[in-house]
C-alpha cells in the first residue's frame, strides 16, 4: 500500500523553526545534500548558511525587475461610486419635495469610495525538479509566479500562495511539505516573498533538509532524494491526499511554468484563470 507522508508548515518561521530543531536522519549525509558546498551554481547559494539567512532575512536581487511587473499591471482595485441624493444645494430640483416644502429639495451628487467584493484563489507552487534543472531555469519560473500572483492582486483576486519546497516519490510512497508565504489578506512584500518562490536554494537546500531531518527509515530515499512526483499514473490520488485538488485550489509545478515559455499570462491561461 502506497504511503502518502505529507506535512503543512504555516509560515516560514515555522518550516525554519522544525528544520532546526529536528535531528538529520541517520540515513543521509548532507555533506552531499542540502549542505553542498561544490556546486553553488546549482543551489545558487554557496552553502546552506547563505541560504538560511536569505529565507530569514530577504533577498532583493530581483525587487527591480518585480516592481516593474507590479507598475506594468497596476489596476484600480477601490472604483468610485457616484451617489445621487437629497441636498439643500445641487445640480437640479426635486420637484415634489419642493412642492412639500422641504428643504433638502435638490438632487446632489456624491463621490464615495467602493471596494468590490474580491474573487480569491489559492495558489500552490512546487519548484521540485530533475536534477537537469538549471538554477537559471527554476529562477525564471518563480518569477513568473511571483509575477502572476502581483498580477492577480492587481486584477482584485486576492491570492493565498503555499509552496512545496520537497515533493518526491520513491518506491511507491510519496513524501511533500508546504510552507504558507502569503495569505489573502497579506500584502506583497517583495524581499521575503522572492527567496522561497524564486531562489532555487528553497527546494535545493531547505526543501533537502526537510527530508533529511525526517525520522524513521528513509534509506529508499538517500540516493537522488527521489523522483518526480506528477506525471504519474496515481498522481491524481497524492493530490487528492495532499489537498493540493481542493476547491478553489490551483496547483502548478515547475514542469508547468517551462511549458508556459516562464509567461505568468500563459500559465494562467493554461490553468483556466481568466482576468478582465
Amino acid at each position: 500500500m502506497k504511503k502518502y507522508r505529507i506535512e503543512h508548515f504555516k509560515s516560514i518561521y515555522e518550516f525554519e523553526s522544525a528544520l532546526k530543531s529536528r535531528p538529520i536522519n541517520k540515513d543521509f549525509d548532507i555533506s552531499d545534500g542540502s549542505a553542498d558546498t561544490h556546486k553553488s551554481n546549482w543551489f545558487q547559494t554557496k552553502d546552506y548558511d547563505e541560504a538560511e539567512e536569505l529565507l530569514l532575512n530577504g533577498w532583493n536581487a530581483k525587487i527591480d525587475e518585480l516592481k516593474g511587473t507590479l507598475e506594468k499591471f497596476s489596476r484600480k482595485v477601490a472604483v468610485q461610486q457616484r451617489i445621487t441624493e437629497n441636498n439643500v444645494v445641487g445640480f437640479m430640483p426635486n420637484v415634489p419635495r419642493a412642492i412639500k416644502g422641504y428643504p433638502d429639495s435638490m438632487f446632489s451628487h456624491r463621490e464615495v469610495n467602493k471596494t468590490e467584493t474580491r474573487n480569491t484563489i489559492h495558489i500552490i507552487y512546487s519548484m521540485s525538479s530533475c536534477a537537469g534543472t538549471s538554477g537559471n531555469q527554476l529562477l525564471q519560473a518563480g518569477l513568473a509566479i511571483l509575477k502572476m500572483a502581483m498580477i492577480l492582486d492587481k486584477s482584485n483576486i486576492r491570492t493565498k500562495i503555499d509552496l512545496v519546497p520537497f515533493e518526491s516519490y520513491e518506491g511507491g510512497d510519496y513524501i511533500a511539505c508546504t510552507v504558507g508565504i502569503k495569505d489573502y489578506r497579506q500584502s506583497f512584500n517583495f524581499s521575503k516573498m522572492a527567496y522561497p518562490i524564486a531562489n532555487p536554494s528553497f527546494f535545493r537546500r531547505h526543501g533537502f533538509r526537510y527530508l533529511e531531518t525526517l525520522s524513521g527509515d528513509l534509506y529508499k530515499w538517500s540516493c537522488g532524494y527521489g523522483g518526480n512526483t506528477y506525471g504519474r499514473s496515481d498522481t491524481s490520488e497524492y493530490l487528492k491526499q495532499a489537498g493540493f485538488a481542493d476547491e478553489g485550489t490551483i496547483y502548478i509545478t515547475y514542469d508547468d511554468c517551462r511549458r508556459g515559455d516562464y509567461d505568468p499570462m500563459k500559465i494562467m491561461n493554461s490553468k483556466g484563470i481568466k482576468i478582465k
